[in-house]
């Protein structure tokens, strides 16, 4: 918890500021010590700096600023999200954030959409913002093009909103040298890397150093990026079947040039025990809850 003054010399808010939006806007709801002094949270001041930023990078009123944070958690749940992936146990809940992103992704409103997902930065880490209000989204709206309900341009527009602002943030964390560094690619003909780049960016938020290919990588020339560039893991997303067997050959190759080399393999074309191939590489099949223990392959 954090007193007024304190959480005013963070910010770089003054003191009367923060109590006139909590008087007036109700934004922040401060506990109180036992002395009677305002005790804020950290989601109390991650909602001063998101008003902050809102006010500062884009121009907006004070009053806006607090109506976009307020709307953010009055939108109702939605009662059908039994398929959804599942949500880490906090005590939290996403889905006004969930709904008003989604929303502002099927209307095709690109400004919304990043006033939103600011928002959801500003409120929780990278982590929580990716699985518990991103990858909601893209499901919901993923099953709704299939079902018929939305057309595949808002699917479209959609995924790469979002794909938009994940990379922006790869640049932001800085590298820390004596970390291993990582390769990471999707396979020859493999499009779908949200996935990848998430993790790639989890890695980069350690200071991993990770160089990243992308999708629909080919395989030429990659061992002489490992060896030229000191690649010690090798991180590799497939959604389609259909490109494991080629993948295993070149991880047996691979494997073969660069016995120290350990390869991690994770999306859903892995998730069924028929398609983990054995292969004598120091290969790991990495599911998402076990990203904390990527190092241990």
């Amino acid at each position: 918890m954090y007193s007024m003054k304190r959480a005013s010399e963070l910010l770089g808010i003054p003191v009367v500021t923060i109590r006139a939006w909590e008087n007036r806007y109700g934004v922040i709801s401060p506990n109180r010590s036992s002395g009677g002094h305002r005790l804020l949270s950290e989601e109390d001041l991650a909602k001063l700096s998101f008003l902050k930023d809102q006010i500062q990078k884009n121009g907006l009123k004070i009053s806006e600023a607090a109506r976009l944070l307020q709307q953010s958690e009055s939108v109702p749940a939605e009662p059908d999200q039994e398929q959804a992936p599942k949500r880490p146990i906090s005590g939290r809940s996403y889905d006004g954030l969930v709904d008003k992103l989604y929303t502002d992704l099927i209307s095709f409103n690109a400004l919304q959409a990043d006033k939103t997902i600011d928002l959801a930065f500003a409120l929780y880490d990278f982590e929580e913002t990716f699985r518990c209000i991103l990858v909601p989204v893209l499901y919901r709206i993923g099953a709704e093009w299939e079902a018929g309900k939305i057309a595949v341009v808002q699917e479209h527009f959609a995924s790469e909103t979002i794909m938009r602002r994940l990379s922006a943030l790869y640049r932001v964390y800085p590298v820390d040298p004596d970390l291993p560094a990582v390769l990471a690619f999707c396979p020859e003909g493999e499009r779908h890397h949200l996935g990848l780049l998430s993790f790639s960016l989890f890695l980069r938020k350690r200071g991993v150093n990770v160089l990243y290919a992308g999708p629909d990588t080919p395989f030429q020339d990659l061992e002489a990026i490992i060896g030229g560039q000191n690649i010690s893991f090798v991180a590799i997303s497939v959604t389609d079947t259909r490109y494991i067997d080629k993948l295993m050959e070149w991880i047996e190759t691979a494997a073969r040039h660069n016995p120290q080399l350990r390869f991690l393999l994770g999306g859903a074309a892995f998730d069924g025990q028929a398609a983990r191939r054995k292969v004598k590489a120091n290969v790991r099949y990495l599911s998402a809850d076990e990203w904390e223990d990527w190092h241990h392959a």
